[in-house]
């Protein structure tokens, strides 16, 4: 059989990987950090990240690189694509009124998750994680819920050989523990419990459902242990909001 011909642009290729170097554990780079993340030498490096600094993408300060606000313009004019974060808004923002805890909503792109919106509460002790952020579905609530929609063949392909870096000592340390975790998360419908990735925060997710009932989203409630709990009136609300949105997707 004839190799399909590869058309791809190895120089854009070169760009959104530095464009993906950057999170938030390392929020600015130097041009040495950005080449030997991506594996090309500083000259090469240094082609591509003028080139975005010119159209707007990087931003430089005592030769330190960042990301510039016109990726976060990408970011959201894609959010702006999404029906779920449309018909997510008002929902969500009805729920953190109403109870005056945090709500996110994210999608899973394959182990992870990623925030797509967040209502954010004003408590003082609040759960605040940003739009874009990836987080491992395994160890989060909306991830859980994501994940127990999947077929076993699809979830054996993601995990297969995973690294479960455990977050805390609850954390699933195999995909064996994880299958029999999501196996109970499908039958409640719902997860509720102690964030593995930040100590003192609760959070209680459930899954935003497409007309053929596949889990397109997941939302959560998310806040302060020591004045979120996971009791029946307010699981209750954060299902009746779920089917709202689901009902509108």
């Amino acid at each position: 059989m004839a190799k399909e011909p590869d058309y791809r642009s190895n120089s854009l290729l070169r760009g959104l990987s530095i464009l993906e170097c950057f999170d938030h554990r390392h929020a600015e780079m130097s041009l040495s950090e950005i080449a030997e993340a991506i594996s090309v030498t500083s000259s090469a490096a240094y082609r591509f990240v003028v080139t975005l600094e010119r159209e707007g993408y990087l931003t430089r300060d005592d030769n330190r690189y960042r990301l510039a606000p016109r990726v976060m313009d990408l970011g959201y004019r894609y959010l702006a694509s999404l029906d779920v974060y449309d018909v997510a808004r008002l929902p969500a923002d009805a729920l953190r009124d109403a109870t005056g805890f945090t709500v996110h909503v994210a999608l899973l792109q394959g182990t992870e998750i990623v925030y797509v919106y967040r209502a954010l509460s004003e408590r003082a002790m609040v759960s605040n994680v940003p739009v874009g952020t990836r987080l491992p579905a395994f160890s989060t609530t909306m991830g859980r819920v994501l994940l127990s929609d999947l077929p076993e063949q699809s979830l054996t392909q993601l995990f297969e050989g995973y690294p479960f870096e455990r977050m805390s000592p609850a954390a699933p340390q195999s995909l064996d523990e994880l299958r029999a975790l999501l196996k109970d998360d499908r039958a409640r419908g719902y997860v509720a419990q102690s964030s593995h990735l930040a100590t003192g925060t609760l959070s209680i997710a459930a899954p935003l459902v497409s007309r053929h009932g596949r889990y397109v989203a997941a939302m959560n409630l998310s806040g302060h242990e020591l004045q979120l709990s996971p009791d029946d009136a307010t699981i209750a609300r954060v299902l009746e909001t779920a089917r709202t949105i689901s009902q509108l997707l």
